[in-house]
Parts: structure tokens; sequence; C-alpha cells
């Protein structure tokens, strides 16, 4: 799990995890990268999912309006995210990437039932966890999971221990 603080490059770092491990050939990976777009009337940025197999994006943020003050969370995003998650761990890639685990996750929403499918099924899954939200995610995890820094270095080399304790190509 990616421990990451407002202002850190989370989703550059977490596309250059994707961009690195697609890279290789022998590496099965799947599921969603975050990244900002362009931003909504009301000044914030868009939020997207990049889908790691597909190619395509989901548009996870919505506009509502110059005025607007409310969540710009796109409950169809957020379901398209859901179906696109549990699509890739039907696959039983070697790493399932999650994005954030945040304030819909805690209250027993958003991609929540997917993160444990892929932990029920023995699947390494890469979350990010803003440190504010640690108490929620350990609430939900438990003890066993392992604290990543938002570093491509740090993230890519705890995958490939990862691969060589299981017995699978990492690299």
């Amino acid at each position: 799990m990616v421990v990451y603080r407002p202002g850190d490059p989370l989703e550059q770092t977490l596309g250059a995890v994707r961009d690195r491990l697609l890279a290789r050939p022998a590496t099965r990976i799947a599921g969603l990268v975050p990244r900002y777009g362009s931003p909504h009337a009301n000044g914030r940025a868009s939020l997207w999912l990049d889908d790691v197999v597909r190619g395509d994006s989901i548009a996870l943020s919505q506009d509502l309006g110059a005025g607007s003050t409310s969540c710009i969370l796109s409950a169809d995003g957020l379901a398209m995210a859901q179906v696109r998650l549990a699509e890739a761990i039907a696959t039983r890639p070697q790493l399932v990437l999650f994005g954030r685990f945040a304030k819909e996750e805690i209250a027993g929403r958003g991609i929540r039932e997917e993160v444990g499918l892929a932990v029920a099924g023995d699947i390494p899954a890469l979350v990010a966890v803003d440190r504010s939200m640690l108490p929620g995610w350990i609430e939900f995890a438990g003890d066993d999971w392992t604290e990543l820094p938002v570093s491509p270095d740090a993230i890519v080399d705890w995958f490939d221990s990862l691969a060589a304790q299981r017995g699978t190509t990492g690299s």
C-alpha cells in the first residue's frame, strides 16, 4: 500500500510504476491508475482512471458547473471502475492497481469490495491511502499489508520481491 500526503506526486508515481511493469513482456498487471485532467467549470481538477489493460479512461468526476461546491464524484464512473476492477481480478494478474482507498471506501462503498476480492483471492493489490485515512484502512485491512513510499523505484522493488517470493516472473 502506498501511503501518501497531499502534494505528493501520487498519480505520476503510479503511472510510472504501470509503465515500467507493462514494459516487461512476462509481467501481467491489471487495474486502474488515477490521473488528474483539465479543470471543471468550478476550478477543481477532473479525475480520470486509466485502465491498464484496455488503454482507455473512465471519468471519475463530473462537472457540476461553475458555482458548485458539491462532491464531484461520478456515480457512473465509480460503478464502471468497480466493473473494470472485478474484470481485472478475474484474470488473476500478478498485480492489480486500485488507485485510492479514500472516504467512499472507509464508508463501506467505492472499490472496497473489489480490494477485498483481490485480497481474498490472494492476488497482490497496490492501493494508495492518504496518511490521514490510515485508521480507516487499518480498520478494513488489519495488519497484513506493507507500507510503501511514493516512489516508483520502491514500488517496483516491492513488486519484484513479491514476484520472487511467489515464484512468478517479475522482470
